[in-house]
Parts: structure tokens; C-alpha cells; sequence
């Protein structure tokens, strides 16, 4: 379920469904949901971006540590339930801005290492965070 539609269930006081037996489900089935609880950044992006040099130069420059960012692919972003980090980074280009949050957008790293007016639109949305 998207995050945004499991947002407006639970305002409207529909809770989530529980597995009651769990041992009919296959292990590995879906997508693992993700450990939040300490993350300030939440990046949805292709797999290997999380490690490029310009990734860890954009943490660095806003002084934000990568234990206290995590990242996942689109198809984990949308099937994540629970609370979700103030700010969203997708280089996945647009997605559905979850209520309350910050979302902030870029071309896929590869892309953006190489188009300047890319490099510093995203610059501004940091800049405009503080």
C-alpha cells in the first residue's frame, strides 16, 4: 500500500491489518520494511547511487553522517508503512509528496555529476531546508 493512501486510512481511523498466522507466507515475500526510527534523511534511489562520490559530498556539505540517512528503491517507498523522516530525497524523479514532509528532487546521481543548473537546483532545496 502506498504510504500516502495508509496516511489518509489512518486519519480517517482505519487501522492496519495484522497477519494472524504468519507461517502461511512465504519467507522473502514483499519488501522488508525499513527501520526509520533514526533517520533524518530518507533517499529513493537506483541501487549503487547510495554509494557515489557526489552522494557522500551533498551528506557532507549539509553535515549530515550516513548513519542518520537511508535509503531505498521506489518499490520500497511505496509499500513503507509508519512514519517516515521529515526529509525525502528521490533522484527517482517525481513521486507523490508524503503529508508533511519535505520532498526534494534531483535527476539520478550519474545525471545530476554532470549538469551544473541540476547540482545547484538541488543545492537551493537543501538551502532553503535551513
Amino acid at each position: 500500500m502506498l504510504h500516502q493512501k495508509a496516511f489518509f486510512l489512518q486519519e480517517m481511523g482505519i487501522t492496519h491489518w495484522q497477519v494472524r498466522k504468519p507461517g502461511l507466507f512465504t519467507q522473502g515475500s514483499g519488501f522488508p520494511m525499513l527501520d526509520l526510527s533514526a533517520c533524518k534523511l530518507l533517499i529513493i534511489c537506483a541501487a549503487g547511487e547510495f554509494e557515489h562520490p557526489l552522494t557522500e559530498a551533498v551528506l557532507t556539505a549539509f553535515q549530515i553522517s550516513k548513519d542518520e540517512v537511508c535509503c531505498c528503491t521506489l518499490e520500497q517507498f511505496e509499500n513503507q508503512q509508519g512514519s517516515l523522516p521529515t526529509i525525502i530525497w528521490s533522484t527517482l524523479g517525481d513521486i507523490n509528496q508524503p503529508h508533511g514532509h519535505t520532498l526534494l528532487r534531483s535527476p539520478a546521481i550519474a545525471e545530476l555529476a554532470l549538469q551544473p543548473n541540476a547540482k545547484k537546483q538541488l543545492w537551493e532545496q537543501f538551502c532553503a531546508l535551513s
